[in-house]
């Protein structure tokens, strides 16, 4: 089975899918996989690739990374985002080509309040950049969840991750994940 955690960087997406391992899951980053290949292309840090890879590229190192992971076996957990918010606006985290190619069977979008995702966001600082509206960010963020969900028929379960909560996040997800393999 293959799901896909998505959420607006600092909604804790990337938390409560490490909490998930317990439960059998294996975690892929995609960014990290993308990374791995843009590395060999010259780019130096994760979030330059926003910035320094341009259209056809970026959609071909999107490809690359999701036949890697198509390639994975057992119950694979994505770590991904759904929308990415770049100086020309956002695109989609999952293009065609990339979602039919990890054929998710599940869809999780994990959001949280402005003020937990400004929180969090300011523990990152000097780590990542996370810029935008996180407000505005997740209303995108449910648009092109509930297209991915069209194209690719996975389920789509919207979990709010409250600051101070996340085992209870993660229960809740890990039964949401139990309930699709279950009818799968």
């Amino acid at each position: 089975m293959r799901a896909v955690i998505v959420g607006a960087p600092g909604a804790g997406k990337t938390s409560v899918a490490r909490g998930l391992g317990r439960f059998g899951w294996k975690l892929v980053t995609f960014g990290t996989v993308m990374f791995e290949i843009a590395k060999e292309r010259g780019v130096k840090h994760r979030d330059e690739m926003r910035t320094l890879i341009k259209g056809e590229d970026y959609k071909r190192l999107q490809e690359e990374a999701a036949d890697k992971i198509a390639s994975m076996e057992g119950n694979v957990l994505v770590d991904t985002h759904c929308s990415i918010l770049k100086p020309e606006g956002y695109y989609p985290g999952l293009p065609i080509g990339v979602l039919k190619k990890l054929g998710p069977d599940a869809i999780v979008v994990v959001e949280a309040s402005r003020e937990d995702i400004e929180k969090r966001r300011e523990k990152d600082r000097g780590e990542r950049t996370r810029e935008g509206d996180p407000v505005e960010h997740q209303k995108i963020n449910r648009y092109f969840a509930v297209a991915y969900s069209a194209i690719s028929g996975a389920p789509v379960s919207f979990v709010t991750n409250e600051q101070g909560k996340l085992e209870e996040t993660v229960e809740r997800v890990a039964g949401i994940l139990k309930a699709v393999r279950s009818n799968g």
